[in-house]
């Protein structure tokens, strides 16, 4: 697998409806339950980091790091995004599959992390 095969999915999950894009609108899904994963861009603001980050550790969501906002945009169909949320199981699942398969090629560190949703061990890169 290759980092560009992340993007076509996000593209895919957006026709179908799955997809929450921007802080604001990212935030208040992940209040409300709704999120199972988060995608936070990799040339995010530190705090806009930190702050999802945590946000998605106290309510059990899965995130990632990954792309640029550029790049995370242009395959939902939008301008620059730092944020995206995946409400749908399968396609967050089949998101992180992708991801653990080439995180071996990603810079950052590797954390396991537990999923409060799905009891099973995830990677998430800070």
């Amino acid at each position: 697998m290759r980092p560009c095969d992340i993007p076509p999915l996000l593209g895919i999950a957006q026709k179908a409806g799955k997809i929450v894009s921007g802080q604001e609108t990212v935030e208040r899904a992940i209040f409300s339950g709704k999120v199972r994963l988060v995608i936070i861009s990799e040339d995010a603001s530190i705090n806009t980091r930190d702050r999802f980050s945590s946000l998605c550790r106290s309510r059990g969501v899965n995130y990632i790091v990954f792309g640029h906002s550029e790049i995370l945009g242009r395959s939902i169909g939008r301008d620059g995004r730092k944020v995206i949320g995946v409400i749908d199981r399968c396609f967050s699942e089949e998101i992180l599959k992708r991801f653990n398969a080439i995180k071996s090629t990603e810079v950052g560190y590797i954390v396991e992390n537990k999923s409060v949703r799905t009891g099973e061990k995830v990677g998430n890169i800070q």
